[in-house]
């Protein structure tokens, strides 16, 4: 079995910034491609958002740039806010942005938990729908009315701030075995990861944002010049707090196999038992429960606010 992964659709480059400079003894990183960004991953999500519609607009043809008539000032200055959009009622709505040309249906959506973690009261919620009349008067369309009451939109912030916490199940896999630090950390450069703390982590082949998987090693830390032997080194995430779980079980898989490789050792799943063939394809019980528990709760996995249940 061949343990490189095809890429999937254009690689990201990084951008140089954001990282200290540190290389492996090889340049492994093809092993590790970009998870693709799917259209699913920038669909709305109806339980993490208070929303109101504008009317049906008539973009110009070619359409402005949603930036160029609502301003870059405003898209900036909405932090919790996300504004949405199709061209037809039979379309999923998807996250806009400046760059995206403007589409006949807009839905402006506060987000329900903020990064504090406190629920969002009735008030705050009669005050976004000041911001979304803003928005919709810029783009020159009619507020609708809200199709739902804010005092339930409330209930929902509360109900959503009661589950922080509950989502923090973490996925992954193992090597055991004796490895000493040094080619552990070198093994990790190799692969084109960055040091996180007192770990590494796989950024997804960008040099800015959240690591999406973290290796670690039993009995140390993975610090810069670390020296010893370590007889475990893991490898795991947050289920609830990536986009595509799935795929990362992938680059897990794939990342193991190249530790062996190198190393020796062998490979477990994170709870000692022995991978099926299923693994390398992304799948797992447990991982599929873990998924379920998200959407369950009306979340989705990788989602801004899936991520502050965490």
């Amino acid at each position: 079995m061949s343990n490189e992964l095809a890429p999937e659709g254009p690689e990201l480059q990084p951008d140089g910034m954001g990282f200290d400079e540190e290389a492996g003894s090889e340049d492994a990183s093809h092993l590790l491609p970009p998870i693709r960004e799917l259209p699913q991953d920038r669909e709305f999500l109806e339980g993490a958002f208070y929303s109101i519609q504008t009317a049906d607009g008539a973009p110009a043809n070619p359409p402005q740039q949603l930036g160029e008539i609502l301003g870059q000032g405003l898209f900036q200055s909405l932090t919790d806010v996300h504004l949405f959009g199709r061209n037809a009622a039979s379309e999923p709505w998807l996250e806009v942005g400046p760059m995206t040309p403007e589409p006949v249906q807009i839905l402006v959506a506060q987000e329900l938990l903020p990064v504090s973690g406190e629920p969002l009261a009735q008030d705050d919620l009669e005050m976004f729908e000041m911001v979304a009349g803003r928005v919709a008067k810029t783009l020159k369309r009619e507020k609708q009315a809200p199709k739902e009451d804010a005092g339930a939109a409330a209930g929902r912030s509360n109900n959503l701030a009661a589950l922080k916490g509950t989502l923090g199940e973490t996925f992954g896999m193992s090597l055991a075995g004796s490895f000493q630090l040094a080619d552990v950390t070198d093994c990790c450069l190799s692969l084109g990861m960055k040091r996180h703390g007192n770990a590494f982590a796989w950024y997804g082949g960008k040099s800015t944002g959240d690591p999406i998987f973290h290796v670690t090693v039993d009995g140390a830390e993975l610090t810069q010049g670390a020296q010893g032997a370590t007889g475990k080194i893991n490898l795991a995430y947050t289920v609830a707090a990536v986009a595509q779980p799935r795929k990362v079980l992938e680059r897990i898989f794939a990342a193991c196999y190249y530790f062996q490789k190198r190393l020796g050792g062998d490979v477990q799943m994170d709870d000692g038992s022995a991978p099926t063939d299923a693994v390398a394809r992304g799948e797992h019980a447990r991982l599929e429960g873990a998924i379920k528990k998200v959407e369950d709760a009306g979340m989705r996995p990788g989602h801004i606010i899936t991520k502050r249940l965490t």
